[in-house]
């Protein structure tokens, strides 16, 4: 993450109305649990944040590890295994299986990071996806 979007979310969060919306820091340690338990390696952005601010809305609910009292207490782990599992049987999403969810829509719709680094939104209504953002950073420009 770049030292001008980081200050941003600083000075978001040091806003007395936007505190509630920080999470706290997560460990490596809880970080390497993750990726391995999900078979994925979380791309440096995202994993830049959680060790700074862990599950925060930022305009975006970024759900990782010891997340904002504004968001549910569900994990990386948890949000993106349901997803896995309820898209496994039929087969409506099957990049699913190789990304990892980091956000909801207000629709219940995945907001997951592609093994390449993309953004992407499934629409679970129709069975359609669309590219959000070339980057996690982008993703957090746009809603900030």
């Amino acid at each position: 993450m770049n030292r001008e979007l980081y200050n941003r979310i600083n000075i978001f969060f040091s806003k007395k109305e936007n505190q509630i919306f920080r999470g706290n820091p997560v460990s490596d340690e809880e970080i390497d649990k993750a990726q391995k338990e999900l078979h994925v390696k979380f791309i440096q952005d995202y994993i830049d944040f959680l060790k700074n601010f862990g599950g925060s809305y930022v305009g975006v609910p970024i759900y990782g590890f010891n997340n904002s009292k504004m968001l549910s207490s569900q994990t990386v782990v948890d949000i993106t295994n349901e997803f896995r599992e309820n898209y496994k049987q039929d087969n409506r999403c099957p990049i699913i299986q190789e990304s990892y969810v980091i956000s909801i829509t207000g629709s219940g719709d995945p907001v997951m990071v592609t093994p390449s680094g993309e953004i992407l939104i499934f629409y679970h209504d129709s069975d359609s996806q669309e590219i959000y953002s070339q980057s996690f950073s982008e993703l957090i420009e746009k809603n900030l």
